[in-house]
C-alpha cells in the first residue's frame, strides 16, 4: 500500500513538473528611450534617472529591446545590474539593443543583423532565447525614421518633391525605408523557411494601422511588404489599437511586436500590455523620460 502511494505521489511529481516546465511565461517588451547616452542631447538629471528606473521596474519584463540607448553602462542607470546587456557595435550613440534578465533562466546567442545598415542606418540585434529545450528567434529593430505613412514603392517614391529640406529629408527617409524591406524580408525568409518561432519587435518608425487602412499594395506599404502566407502570415497586436501614450498624444503604434503563426500559438491572450506614463505630456517630459512608451507582451517558453 505505502509503495502504491509513493508511486502515485512520485507520478503525480513528475506529470506536474512536466507541466510547469510546459506552461513558463516569459514577458517581451520593447522600449525606445530616446539618446540614453553621451550624447548632448541627452539632459537627463539623476532624479530623471530614478523615474525611468521606477517604471523599468514597473514594467518588469524577461526580454526588452532597447532603442537609442548607447551600450550597457546606460542600460543600467534605467534597469540596473538584474539584466544581462547585448548591444550592437555601430559607431553611433543611438544603438539597438536586448537585455535579458538574469533570473529568468533563459539561455542568449546574440549576433547584430548588420544587413539592416543600407547607409548610414541602425544595425538589427538578432537573438536566439532557449529554455526547457524551447527556442524562440527574435529580431530586435529601430528602422529609418521620417517615412510613416507614404508609399515605399519606387515609383513613389522617385516621384516625392525634393525642393526644401524637408521635402529632402522625407524622400530620403523614404528611400531607405524601403531599402530596408528586403533585408527584412530575408530574416523572416530565413526562419519561416525553417518552421521556427520567430519574432520581430522594436521601433519600426512605421503606422502600420495605416499601411493597413490606406489598403496598400505589397510594394507600397511595409506591413504588406512582410506580412504573407504559410510561416509568413505575421501578426501584431498593435496594428487594430491606438496608442495610449501621454494620453494619446501619439495616436498611432510605430513601435511594434510581430509574432511569427508558431510564434502567436505561445501568445499568452490579452497579455498585449502599453505602460504609459502618469504625468500629462509636455515636450520637455517627452525628452527626459521618452517619447515612446513601453509595450510588452507574454509568451510561452
Amino acid at each position: 500500500m505505502k509503495n502504491s502511494i509513493l508511486t502515485t505521489f512520485i507520478l503525480l511529481f513528475i506529470l506536474f513538473s512536466s507541466f510547469t516546465t510546459q506552461a513558463q511565461e516569459i514577458k517581451l517588451a520593447s522600449w525606445n528611450i530616446p539618446w540614453l547616452g553621451s550624447h548632448e542631447y541627452n539632459q537627463r538629471t539623476d532624479s530623471d534617472y530614478k523615474e525611468l528606473a521606477l517604471y523599468a521596474e514597473q514594467l518588469d519584463a524577461d526580454v526588452i529591446a532597447l532603442q537609442e540607448v548607447e551600450s550597457e553602462y546606460w542600460a543600467r542607470k534605467v534597469f540596473g545590474d538584474d539584466y544581462n546587456y547585448y548591444f550592437s557595435t555601430q559607431d553611433w550613440v543611438q544603438r539597438v539593443g536586448v537585455a535579458v534578465k538574469k533570473s529568468s533562466g533563459i539561455n542568449v546567442i546574440a549576433k547584430e543583423y548588420k544587413a539592416l545598415d543600407v547607409g548610414r542606418i541602425r544595425y538589427g540585434m538578432d537573438i536566439t532565447l532557449t529554455k526547457n529545450d524551447k527556442t524562440l528567434h527574435l529580431l530586435a529593430v529601430h528602422l529609418k525614421s521620417g517615412c510613416f505613412t507614404a508609399p515605399l514603392d519606387s515609383k513613389s517614391v522617385k516621384a516625392m518633391p525634393s525642393s526644401s529640406v524637408n521635402e529632402e529629408r522625407l524622400k530620403e527617409a523614404c528611400t531607405k525605408l524601403s531599402n530596408q524591406i528586403k533585408p527584412l524580408e530575408q530574416w523572416i525568409d530565413t526562419h519561416a523557411e525553417q518552421d521556427t518561432a520567430y519574432i520581430v519587435l522594436g521601433d519600426f518608425n512605421r503606422r502600420l494601422s495605416q499601411d493597413i487602412a490606406l489598403k496598400y499594395s505589397e510594394d507600397k506599404g511595409l506591413w504588406q511588404a512582410l506580412n504573407d502566407e504559410g510561416q509568413e502570415a505575421l501578426w501584431t497586436p498593435t496594428a487594430t489599437k491606438n496608442s495610449g501614450c501621454w494620453g494619446g498624444h501619439y495616436k498611432d503604434y510605430i513601435d511594434h511586436i510581430i509574432f511569427s503563426p508558431k510564434a502567436k500559438e505561445n501568445y499568452i491572450k490579452a497579455s498585449f500590455d502599453q505602460l504609459v506614463f502618469k504625468p500629462k505630456y509636455t515636450k520637455e517630459l517627452s525628452q527626459t523620460l521618452s517619447d515612446h512608451c513601453p509595450i510588452s507582451v507574454k509568451v510561452k517558453l
